[in-house]
């Protein structure tokens, strides 16, 4: 049987063309155990859902905690912090000014034929 044969019988047993990533036979056998396969993932499912739940309270507790001990214990260095990127960010403002106020007084200055410029 080739595979083109194989792959119409596949279609007619199953209903469905088997995947293009997986040999016909590995399909087969997933096709007659799919049963099985998707009852083993809802267990898998309802286990994770099931563990979720008992931990979902103590952890987002844990959380919050965690999160109001961290803002206490770093409030000030936090705010030093702040403090000296929004100093450092207005110097670099300020000198991003200087250095285009200066470029643009170097252009008009070097520009010996302003005038001329006018002219046209």
């Amino acid at each position: 049987m080739n595979r083109r044969q194989r792959k119409k019988q596949f279609k007619k047993r199953f209903g469905v063309n088997p995947p293009k990533n997986l040999s016909i036979r590995t399909a087969t056998i997933i096709m007659q155990h799919r049963e099985t396969i998707i009852a083993a993932f809802e267990r898998f499912k309802n286990a994770i859902l099931d563990l979720w739940e008992m931990i979902k309270k103590p952890a987002l507790e844990l959380a919050k905690e965690l999160k109001e001990i961290a803002v206490k214990a770093l409030e000030p260095e936090k705010r030093k912090i702040m403090q000296y990127e929004a100093i450092t960010d207005f110097q670099t403002k300020v000198r991003l000014q200087m250095r285009q106020q200066e470029r643009e007084r170097l252009r008009i200055e070097g520009d010996f034929n302003i005038h001329n410029h006018d002219r046209r």
